[in-house]
């Protein structure tokens, strides 16, 4: 299961919550369980896509010699 589906996963469950029946007391408790794995599954999804994308950028230098102007106003 991909983090992005647990990540949903937990949305779902935190949204049928209260109509599960659980007592209160059990829904303040898992709601906060949830809530707390929901924000440590995010912070590690976005470091990944952090990483990938300062691994994957390539930077490119053109290695051809600057055009030298032709300024005729100069020679005459």
């Amino acid at each position: 299961m991909t983090l992005d589906i647990l990540i949903m996963t937990l949305g779902a469950l935190v949204a049928l919550l209260p109509f599960m029946g659980f007592p209160i007391a059990w829904d303040n408790i898992i709601l906060v369980v949830l809530g707390l794995l929901t924000i440590m599954l995010g912070i590690v999804v976005r470091r990944r896509g952090l990483g990938l994308r300062t691994r994957r950028t390539t930077t490119f230098v053109e290695s051809a010699p600057p055009i030298a102007s032709h300024d005729t106003s100069a020679t005459q």
